[in-house]
């Protein structure tokens, strides 16, 4: 793509990416959805407590499954040499995860006192050698921006982790079953991309290139292990002091906002970046591409958020049944938090297309300057899951809205701006608030299942006849840009 065709092109490559991604994301996490229902039902809240020790401590080695490599290959100019080097490195390293979680395990145990954590995580561990074989296929179709092709093995991973996981716990694997469908997963994953991707590495290694690579990619590890405490913080404070069975309540209440939120906005992010990349020479063209960006983020987060909370009661009454009602509390705050976190990762794109890590770095390590002490008055003086999810509300809430600023003032998009893509959703969610609320002081006498189907109905007519009659030129410009990009070929 040159630069005569990059501002015409940007937002529809955007919308167009992000629609293959998201549509991919829907119809696998619409399976995880579904799994996750039927195992609430078929687990116990120690079992999912027991998973949630493994899938923290594995998150925090996730940040080095290539260092930075594939983030490399995205930026540095495209080349058979380059990529069949970031393979191997990609490929090595996550042999040695592997060899480090199987001897760092019982330590982990030791942490969160719970001998279990040992096997749970070394098998976990096997995701880091499946999923490298296939991260420099993934890379690659994200620098050419085919986002259509990277779909298939996203379904692959979900339908499989899902329907694997459920046969298990049928037959009684309990925790385990989960374990084993989380690699099943990545197995499928990784498979999915080798046939969708014809590109297969040589056994050459560019050792120049190498260093290139790692010297750009490292540069996203200080941020990227930044992110991960910030997101796994509250995990690792709960299991240690709250023990098991509140790990399980507070991950299924994270689930479902890390599903509908958090994942719609990573969605974006891995979309944006690599456009960002391609389009950053272009004057005005960032500052445009954040003021839309934020924009659509809003009107979707928005209302997700403030309606997820909202119907909290009535979603796990439904689909989760009593057993967990008290999840109801910690997923309305998760929801909010969730909502203002997605603002927060909405602008990451920005920070590293224009290469201020050291900005980006900056402004997670405030956060987390205020995240440690709240959550640790969460878990240790109010020794509470609910405190927790609110104390995430509060301090996402503040870090999104310096990160907008900062953002903002990165790229000269006035602030004026900003607020202004903001608007629509904010006023329209505010409305659709209103509405949810009467909805369900008139309904609190009928079955849960129904209260739900009437309040989701009554919050999303709201919406969207507040934004057709508050904000109609947003309403059209979208069907307009949505119509320009899905037609093109």
């Amino acid at each position: 793509m040159n630069n005569s065709t990059q501002p015409a092109a940007l937002t529809s490559i955007a919308i167009r990416g992000t629609a293959w991604r998201y549509s991919a994301f829907f119809v696998g996490k619409l399976m995880v959805f579904i799994s996750t229902v039927i195992l609430a039902r078929l687990l116990t809240k120690d079992d999912f407590g027991v998973v949630g020790y493994a899938v923290t401590a594995i998150a925090f080695l996730d940040i080095v499954s290539d260092f930075g490599v594939g983030e490399a290959l995205i930026y540095y100019p495209e080349g058979k040499k380059t990529y069949t080097t970031a393979f191997w490195i990609s490929l090595t390293i996550g042999i040695l995860l592997f060899g480090l979680t199987w001897v760092a395990a019982p330590l982990l145990a030791t942490y969160f006192r719970d001998a279990r954590v040992t096997d749970v995580t070394r098998a976990l561990a096997f995701t880091f050698p499946i999923r490298a074989f296939s991260s420099t296929h993934d890379s690659i179709l994200r620098k050419e921006l085919d986002f259509g092709r990277t779909v298939i093995p996203d379904l692959l991973k979900s339908l499989t982790k899902g329907l694997l996981s459920i046969a298990l716990a049928l037959f009684g694997f309990g925790a385990w079953s989960l374990i084993w469908g989380q690699i099943g997963g990545t197995l499928a994953l990784s498979i999915a991309f080798w046939i969708i991707m014809p590109w297969k590495p040589s056994f050459t290694f560019d050792l120049k290139i190498a260093r290139s690579l790692l010297r750009y990619g490292l540069t996203f590890i200080g941020t990227d292990f930044l992110a991960v405490l910030l997101s796994n913080l509250d995990y690792l404070l709960i299991g240690r002091y709250l023990g098991a069975v509140a790990l399980g309540v507070y991950t299924l209440a994270y689930r479902l906002p890390d599903l509908l939120i958090m994942k719609f906005a990573r969605t974006i992010s891995g979309v944006i970046f690599p456009i960002y990349s391609q389009t950053r020479d272009v004057p005005g063209k960032m500052a445009r591409g954040l003021f839309l960006a934020t924009r659509y983020v809003a009107l979707v987060v928005i209302p997700l958020g403030l309606g997820l909370a909202l119907v909290a009661r009535p979603f796990t009454l439904t689909f989760f049944t009593a057993k967990w009602e008290e999840a109801i509390p910690v997923l309305q705050g998760i929801a909010i938090y969730a909502m203002f976190l997605a603002f927060a990762h909405n602008t990451n794109s920005t920070y590293k297309a224009e290469g201020r890590l050291k900005m980006l770095t900056g402004l997670g390590i405030t956060r987390l300057l205020v995240l440690i002490p709240a959550l640790w008055w969460a878990v240790t003086s109010a020794n509470s899951i609910v405190a927790v999810g609110w104390v995430q509300a509060a301090v996402a809430f503040l870090s999104a809205t310096l990160m907008l600023v900062v953002a903002a003032r990165l790229v000269n998009l006035p602030l004026s701006d900003l607020l202004a893509a903001l608007r629509p959703a904010i006023l329209s969610g505010a409305i659709m608030s209103v509405g949810v609320l009467l909805a369900l002081n008139m309904v609190q006498t009928i079955p849960p299942w129904l209260q739900l189907t009437v309040t989701v109905s009554v919050g999303g007519t709201i919406y969207i006849a507040a934004l057709w009659l508050f904000q109609r030129d947003v309403v059209l410009f979208m069907s307009k840009k949505l119509r320009t990009a899905m037609g093109r070929t």
